[in-house]
Protein backbone atom coordinates (compact mmCIF):
# COMPACT_ATOMS: atom_id res chain seq x y z
CA UNK A 1 0.00 0.00 0.00
CA UNK A 2 2.67 2.47 0.95
CA UNK A 3 4.48 1.58 -1.90
CA UNK A 4 1.67 2.45 -4.38
CA UNK A 5 1.46 5.59 -2.57
CA UNK A 6 4.61 6.55 -3.46
CA UNK A 7 4.39 5.88 -6.75
CA UNK A 8 1.41 7.80 -6.56
CA UNK A 9 3.09 10.73 -5.43
CA UNK A 10 5.76 10.60 -7.74
CA UNK A 11 3.53 10.83 -10.68
CA UNK A 12 1.97 13.65 -9.73
CA UNK A 13 5.05 15.08 -8.81
CA UNK A 14 6.20 14.56 -12.22
CA UNK A 15 3.25 15.80 -14.19
CA UNK A 16 3.25 18.80 -12.36
CA UNK A 17 7.14 19.48 -12.83
CA UNK A 18 6.00 19.04 -16.33
CA UNK A 19 3.32 21.57 -15.86
CA UNK A 20 5.56 24.12 -14.81
CA UNK A 21 8.25 23.65 -17.68
CA UNK A 22 5.75 24.30 -20.28
CA UNK A 23 4.13 27.21 -18.34
CA UNK A 24 7.92 28.46 -17.80
CA UNK A 25 8.20 28.04 -21.45
CA UNK A 26 5.39 30.20 -22.76
CA UNK A 27 6.04 32.63 -20.03
CA UNK A 28 9.81 32.69 -21.19
CA UNK A 29 9.56 33.07 -24.63
CA UNK A 30 6.64 35.54 -24.27
CA UNK A 31 8.52 38.08 -21.49
CA UNK A 32 12.30 37.02 -21.98
CA UNK A 33 13.81 35.68 -19.01
CA UNK A 34 14.58 39.31 -17.15
CA UNK A 35 10.48 39.76 -17.54
CA UNK A 36 9.39 36.71 -16.42
CA UNK A 37 8.02 36.50 -12.96
CA UNK A 38 8.35 32.95 -11.28
CA UNK A 39 5.30 33.31 -9.26
CA UNK A 40 2.95 34.04 -12.56
CA UNK A 41 4.92 30.74 -14.06
CA UNK A 42 2.77 28.81 -11.17
CA UNK A 43 -0.33 30.42 -11.25
CA UNK A 44 0.04 30.16 -15.35
CA UNK A 45 0.58 26.40 -15.00
CA UNK A 46 -2.53 26.24 -12.33
CA UNK A 47 -0.97 26.13 -9.41
CA UNK A 48 -0.63 27.89 -6.39
CA UNK A 49 2.41 31.12 -6.59
CA UNK A 50 4.28 29.54 -3.97
CA UNK A 51 4.63 26.23 -5.59
CA UNK A 52 7.22 26.50 -8.13
CA UNK A 53 9.51 26.58 -5.56
CA UNK A 54 8.78 23.31 -4.54
CA UNK A 55 10.38 21.83 -7.69
CA UNK A 56 13.16 25.26 -8.16
CA UNK A 57 15.06 27.05 -6.05
CA UNK A 58 15.02 30.58 -7.89
CA UNK A 59 14.24 31.63 -11.15
CA UNK A 60 17.92 31.01 -12.36
CA UNK A 61 17.77 26.88 -11.54
CA UNK A 62 14.14 27.15 -13.34
CA UNK A 63 15.61 28.29 -16.39
CA UNK A 64 19.01 26.10 -16.23
CA UNK A 65 16.14 22.93 -15.91
CA UNK A 66 14.09 24.30 -18.73
CA UNK A 67 16.79 24.37 -21.48
CA UNK A 68 17.77 20.92 -20.32
CA UNK A 69 14.32 19.80 -20.71
CA UNK A 70 13.65 21.41 -23.87
CA UNK A 71 16.93 19.97 -25.26
CA UNK A 72 16.50 16.57 -24.50
CA UNK A 73 13.61 16.23 -26.24
CA UNK A 74 14.99 17.65 -29.05
CA UNK A 75 17.50 15.88 -29.40
CA UNK A 76 15.44 12.83 -28.87
CA UNK A 77 13.03 13.87 -31.80
CA UNK A 78 15.56 14.29 -34.07
CA UNK A 79 18.27 11.27 -33.52
CA UNK A 80 15.20 9.23 -33.48
CA UNK A 81 14.52 10.58 -37.22
CA UNK A 82 17.37 10.11 -38.27
CA UNK A 83 18.12 6.94 -37.37
CA UNK A 84 14.71 5.67 -39.28
CA UNK A 85 17.45 5.23 -42.50
CA UNK A 86 20.38 3.85 -42.79
CA UNK A 87 21.50 5.63 -46.10
CA UNK A 88 23.46 8.70 -44.68
CA UNK A 89 22.22 11.19 -47.34
CA UNK A 90 18.92 10.72 -46.41
CA UNK A 91 19.80 10.99 -42.81
CA UNK A 92 21.45 14.65 -43.61
CA UNK A 93 17.61 15.20 -44.58
CA UNK A 94 16.05 13.85 -42.35
CA UNK A 95 17.87 15.49 -39.53
CA UNK A 96 17.08 19.02 -40.77
CA UNK A 97 13.35 17.89 -41.08
CA UNK A 98 13.01 16.35 -38.09
CA UNK A 99 14.84 19.84 -36.61
CA UNK A 100 12.22 21.93 -38.72
CA UNK A 101 9.18 20.07 -37.39
CA UNK A 102 10.52 20.55 -33.89
CA UNK A 103 10.38 24.16 -33.93
CA UNK A 104 7.38 24.20 -35.85
CA UNK A 105 5.47 21.95 -33.40
CA UNK A 106 7.27 23.88 -30.36
CA UNK A 107 7.28 27.33 -30.50
CA UNK A 108 7.97 28.61 -26.91
CA UNK A 109 10.30 25.74 -26.45
CA UNK A 110 12.38 26.85 -29.34
CA UNK A 111 12.31 30.32 -28.51
CA UNK A 112 13.52 29.77 -25.19
CA UNK A 113 16.58 28.17 -27.08
CA UNK A 114 17.58 30.69 -29.84
CA UNK A 115 16.81 33.48 -26.65
CA UNK A 116 19.34 31.52 -25.10
CA UNK A 117 21.40 31.05 -27.30
CA UNK A 118 21.55 34.52 -28.77
CA UNK A 119 21.50 35.95 -25.22
CA UNK A 120 24.32 37.24 -22.69
CA UNK A 121 24.05 34.70 -19.90
CA UNK A 122 27.58 32.56 -20.82
CA UNK A 123 26.29 29.73 -18.04
CA UNK A 124 23.35 29.24 -20.28
CA UNK A 125 25.30 28.81 -23.18
CA UNK A 126 27.88 26.17 -21.61
CA UNK A 127 24.35 24.59 -20.50
CA UNK A 128 23.39 24.57 -23.95
CA UNK A 129 25.93 23.48 -25.70
CA UNK A 130 26.97 20.05 -23.01
CA UNK A 131 22.74 19.79 -24.03
CA UNK A 132 22.62 19.96 -27.49
CA UNK A 133 26.46 17.64 -27.58
CA UNK A 134 24.88 14.73 -28.58
CA UNK A 135 23.24 16.48 -31.82
CA UNK A 136 26.93 17.10 -32.80
CA UNK A 137 28.19 13.77 -32.39
CA UNK A 138 25.09 12.20 -34.13
CA UNK A 139 25.84 14.67 -37.21
CA UNK A 140 29.77 13.48 -37.23
CA UNK A 141 29.14 9.87 -36.19
CA UNK A 142 26.28 8.36 -37.84
CA UNK A 143 25.95 10.85 -40.94
CA UNK A 144 29.20 12.18 -42.16
CA UNK A 145 31.52 9.77 -41.02
CA UNK A 146 29.35 6.72 -42.58
CA UNK A 147 28.94 9.30 -45.65
CA UNK A 148 32.86 9.70 -46.33
CA UNK A 149 32.74 5.85 -45.76
CA UNK A 150 30.43 5.41 -48.67
CA UNK A 151 31.89 7.65 -50.64
CA UNK A 152 28.86 9.65 -50.44
CA UNK A 153 30.24 12.85 -49.10
CA UNK A 154 33.85 14.52 -49.36
CA UNK A 155 36.41 14.13 -46.70
CA UNK A 156 35.81 16.17 -44.42
CA UNK A 157 36.68 16.37 -40.63
CA UNK A 158 33.42 15.18 -38.95
CA UNK A 159 33.56 17.00 -35.98
CA UNK A 160 33.52 20.57 -37.41
CA UNK A 161 31.61 19.62 -40.04
CA UNK A 162 28.83 18.94 -37.44
CA UNK A 163 29.70 22.08 -36.08
CA UNK A 164 28.96 24.23 -39.25
CA UNK A 165 25.42 22.27 -39.93
CA UNK A 166 24.47 22.45 -36.45
CA UNK A 167 25.16 26.62 -36.92
CA UNK A 168 23.54 26.42 -39.99
CA UNK A 169 20.42 24.81 -38.81
CA UNK A 170 20.09 27.16 -35.47
CA UNK A 171 21.06 29.81 -37.37
CA UNK A 172 17.94 28.94 -40.30
CA UNK A 173 15.78 28.26 -37.50
CA UNK A 174 16.19 31.41 -35.27
CA UNK A 175 14.73 33.13 -38.71
CA UNK A 176 10.70 32.49 -38.04
CA UNK A 177 7.50 34.26 -39.03
CA UNK A 178 4.95 35.55 -36.75
CA UNK A 179 3.54 31.86 -36.48
CA UNK A 180 6.90 30.35 -35.14
CA UNK A 181 7.73 28.86 -38.80
CA UNK A 182 10.81 29.43 -40.20
CA UNK A 183 11.19 31.25 -43.25
CA UNK A 184 13.32 28.73 -45.28
CA UNK A 185 12.15 25.36 -46.06
CA UNK A 186 13.77 22.43 -44.48
CA UNK A 187 14.08 20.83 -48.32
CA UNK A 188 15.84 23.89 -49.18
CA UNK A 189 18.41 24.27 -46.39
CA UNK A 190 19.15 19.96 -46.44
CA UNK A 191 19.85 20.00 -50.37
CA UNK A 192 22.50 22.95 -49.42
CA UNK A 193 24.30 21.13 -47.18
CA UNK A 194 24.14 18.30 -49.23
CA UNK A 195 25.46 19.94 -51.90
CA UNK A 196 28.50 21.78 -50.17
CA UNK A 197 29.47 18.45 -49.07
CA UNK A 198 28.89 16.28 -52.29
CA UNK A 199 30.76 18.75 -54.77
CA UNK A 200 33.12 21.08 -53.25
CA UNK A 201 36.95 19.87 -53.48
CA UNK A 202 39.15 19.02 -50.26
Amino acid sequence: MARHKEKERRAVQSTTRAKLLAAAARTVSRDGYAGANINDISTAAGYARGTIYNYFPSKHELMLALIKDIAARHVSFITEAVRQSADAQERLQRFFKAGFTFVIENPPESQVIINALYGHDNELKEILYEAYLPLFQLIAQEIITPGIQAGQFRNVEPMETAGLLMTIYLGTCSQVNEEGRPWLKSQTVSDFALHALNTMPD
